[in-house]
């Protein structure tokens, strides 16, 4: 355990290193959402609702989806891929730890560090704009946010894991991490709920493991426990599970057959 401890403080230390790259990255990240939140301010400068979401609703909602959306999706997985093509893997592979602990260490580094910025840029946005934002008033939906919240992150982890493990067969990994960041965007309720969507669009969505990185943990979180039902407990656990297997065979299959052209 105590490996992993300093694998975590190494990582947070990485950032201080390179600092610039990482205030780029945050203000990428908040100019972003600064676009999403100024869409939807001025949509309700015209209305007083949007399908079944009024402003204070809506908004807080844009909001809680940023602020785990920056948690769940940030990672140190993109790094496995070059790691693979250029051989340094190996450098891990002959140590004495676990490859898959060891990353997800690293990524709960990188989560909790994109997480504190976040929250300060949102507190800044609320400070500056004074937007109606509604809070959970009850412990039980924290409660089950947080179930939600940790199947959520290690399904994003364990895609983002495949996903960089392409690096075994392709040196071309970049491309296909670019197209599941769009489509995780589109499908899991960053711009927008995925409920104001056709109901039948929306359950298709549902079988998905999209909704369940941001959407859904968002929407408990503003007391919307209504969505928990058996298809989506069912679901979330069914990704959770297939994603570990899938992550895991592809870790195994690689293993087996990994060249490299390297030092």
């Amino acid at each position: 355990m105590q490996k992993y401890w300093l694998v975590f403080w190494l990582t947070i230390k990485e950032y201080f290193v390179y600092r610039i790259n990482f205030i780029l990255w945050r203000l990428r990240v908040f100019l972003n959402f600064l676009v999403t939140f100024f869409l939807w301010t001025s949509v309700f400068d015209a209305t007083a609702r949007f399908g079944s979401y009024n402003k204070p609703q809506l908004l807080s909602y844009i909001f809680f989806a940023n602020i785990i959306a920056n948690f769940v999706l940030g990672t140190r997985t993109v790094d496995i891929a070059g790691d693979i093509i250029n051989g340094t893997i190996m450098n891990y592979l002959l140590k004495p730890i676990n490859f898959f602990r060891y990353y997800l260490t690293r990524d709960l580094a990188d989560k909790l560090l994109n997480l504190f910025f976040v929250i300060f840029e949102v507190w800044l946005l609320i400070f500056l704009f004074h937007p109606p934002i509604f809070f959970p008033h009850s412990l039980i939906f924290v409660f089950w946010f947080l179930i939600f919240l940790a199947i959520g992150t290690l399904i994003g982890f364990f895609i983002n894991l495949s996903i960089s493990f392409l690096g075994f067969w392709s040196n071309e990994v970049w491309a296909p991490r670019f197209l599941f960041m769009t489509v995780v965007f589109l499908l899991s309720g960053s711009y927008f709920p995925l409920d104001l969507l056709p109901s039948t669009i929306y359950f298709l969505f549902l079988l998905t493991p999209f909704p369940y990185l941001f959407y859904l943990p968002t929407q408990i979180l503003l007391g919307r426990l209504d969505l928990i039902n058996p298809t989506v407990i069912i679901a979330s656990f069914f990704w959770l599970v297939f994603s570990w297997h899938f992550a895991h065979r592809l870790w195994l299959k690689g293993n087996k057959s990994y060249n490299f052209f390297g030092r």
